[in-house]
């Protein structure tokens, strides 16, 4: 099995926030307006809820069962040649969700900051940092992540804060939106953003005291969906439904509408730092998933010799989307509609099955000790 080292709370707890609040400076907030209309600060909630539950059921059974009770262990033990597959849907779904951000991180860049770039300017430097991170392991990776939090935080913070003077409170009527139905099916499609849960299935047991894994979750879920739900919130308050749904960059087009006064104004730079170190920590952990999760599956005794390969394989498939409009079609078609399939759905059958198999054999075990 390949092997990574022990990781602390408070840095797997970061990792897993940043790496799934990356798409919030992206689009997935004017989704969430396209989909609730007034109330698509809303989804983010109903999707917490149901993160939640999931995890209630998930967390539990990881602790349960041990030192090796991560994802890959279980699958190796319980599912037999059925791992190989399995492993290798995730890491599929992670590749087209790693891909589609990449390229929309490129257009945003090349939208908002540097217009007359072509995508390869951009996405060449983006890549190599990527590449650089994943081969290095997630150790460090989450390190860094520890180190960004609180930044992160106070950025969000800020665009609450610092938007204020905006806010024209009846752009959060009718209080229902689209309707409680479509903010259900809503809350359930978005639950794809929580990839961290994904992540706690295979770092869990990295930890040095696995009980904590547990806490991460619930926590994690909280902190990503309350950020998801803020920036949601301020977007409608300054920009009002309409002109949300036309404005695909939320953190950059608050960062433009900050004015208090002649010395306040303009603070879209400091938001598209924290913007592209979201991005660049969502890209790497993803990046090392795939890798690991492909290694794990063909039994390979290093992940690293398939970074670069993959790396590659990225760049080539963020240019089959002709243009942007075309990437958000196809980020709605398979990432946002079956994502939850793969984040929740497949996590959830896969724990009661681990939780089956475990019951017959501690079963078996206990009608062998009898007749000893």
């Amino acid at each position: 099995m390949i092997k990574t080292g022990h990781l602390g709370r408070l840095e797997l707890l970061s990792l897993c926030v940043l790496a799934s609040v990356a798409d919030a400076a992206l689009i997935y907030p004017q989704q969430l307006v396209l989909f609730g209309l007034s109330a698509g600060w809303m989804i983010p909630l109903v999707s917490m809820l149901i993160c939640l539950a999931t995890w209630a059921v998930i967390g539990p059974m990881l602790v349960k069962a041990g030192p090796k009770g991560d994802l890959i262990s279980l699958s190796k033990r319980y599912l037999g040649p059925l791992q190989l597959p399995v492993l290798l849907i995730i890491a599929l779904y992670l590749l087209i969700d790693v891909t589609a951000l990449t390229r929309g991180f490129a257009e945003a860049v090349i939208t908002t900051v540097l217009p007359r770039s072509p995508i390869s300017f951009i996405s060449i430097p983006f890549l190599l940092a990527v590449l650089y991170y994943a081969y290095q392991g997630v150790e460090g990776l989450s390190r860094v992540s520890w180190l960004v939090m609180p930044g992160t935080l106070l950025s969000f913070l800020g665009l609450l804060l610092l938007n204020a003077n905006w806010f024209s409170y009846e752009y959060l009527f009718p209080l229902w939106g689209s309707g409680p139905v479509k903010i259900g099916i809503g809350g359930v499609l978005f639950t794809s953003v929580f990839l961290h849960l994904l992540i706690l299935m295979v770092l869990g047991t990295r930890l040095r005291d696995r009980r904590d894994m547990v806490k991460i979750g619930y926590w994690s879920i909280v902190l990503t969906a309350l950020m998801y739900a803020l920036i949601t919130f301020v977007f409608i308050l300054a920009f009002s439904p309409d002109g949300a749904m036309r404005s695909p960059f939320p953190m950059y087009q608050l960062g433009r509408l900050i004015y208090i006064g002649r010395f306040f104004q303009r603070l879209e730079a400091l938001f598209v730092f924290v913007w592209v170190t979201l991005a660049l920590i969502k890209t790497s952990v993803s990046l090392w998933m795939i890798c690991y999760l492909t290694a794990s599956a063909f039994r390979m005794p290093v992940y690293r010799p398939l970074v670069f390969p993959i790396g590659l394989i990225i760049y080539a498939l963020m240019f089959y989307p002709p243009g942007f409009a075309e990437l958000i079609e196809w980020n709605n078609k398979y990432i946002l509609t079956w994502g939850w399939v793969i984040v929740i759905l497949l996590p959830v059958l896969l724990t009661y099955y681990f939780r089956m198999r475990q019951r017959k054999e501690e079963q078996r075990d206990e009608s062998t000790a009898k007749t000893a």
